[in-house]
C-alpha cells in the first residue's frame, strides 16, 4: 500500500451504537466487500460516527474527528489518480477520509491535519443512499 511521505497515521472509520458492538472498517482501504463499507452499515441506534487514525511507527490508535450520531450524514475516501504518462496507466491513491455532518465537512489527512468545512446549502439537498442501496 502507498503511503505519502507525510503519513503519520493509517486511517479507518468507525461507528458505535447504543445497542450493539461497534464498526469499522479496514485501515487506509475503501474495502472491496460491501461488509467492510459504511455504506452498508445499519445506522439505527448510532451514537457516535468517528474517524480514527493509527499511528504507522507506535501503532497507538487515536480519534481524529467525530461527531454525534444524530448529525452523520456518510463517509467519503478522498483519493488522486497517479498517472505514468496516461490515463490508461496508473492507478488510485487515498488521500484521506472525509467524515460529511449535517453542517460540516471534516477532511481528515494521513498527516493527522484536519481540515474543517462548512457545507454549501445545495449540497445539504443530495439524499446519500446507504444501508445497502
Amino acid at each position: 500500500m502507498f503511503q505519502p511521505k507525510d503519513s503519520l497515521y493509517l486511517l479507518r472509520w468507525r461507528f458505535d451504537f447504543s445497542d450493539r458492538p461497534s464498526r469499522m472498517g479496514m485501515w487506509s482501504q475503501s474495502g472491496t466487500r460491501d461488509e467492510d463499507k459504511a455504506s452498508f452499515v445499519n445506522t439505527t441506534g448510532l451514537v457516535r460516527a468517528c474517524i480514527e487514525g493509527k499511528d504507522i511507527v507506535t501503532r497507538t490508535e487515536k480519534v481524529l474527528a467525530e461527531c454525534d450520531g444524530h448529525d452523520y450524514v456518510v463517509f467519503k475516501w478522498n483519493a488522486a489518480f497517479i498517472s505514468t504518462g496516461s490515463f490508461a496507466n496508473g492507478h488510485h491513491v487515498l488521500t484521506g477520509l472525509k467524515l460529511v455532518t449535517r453542517d460540516l465537512e471534516l477532511d481528515v489527512y494521513p498527516s493527522g491535519d484536519v481540515k474543517i468545512l462548512a457545507r454549501a446549502d445545495d449540497e445539504k439537498t443530495i439524499h446519500y443512499a446507504a444501508f445497502g442501496r
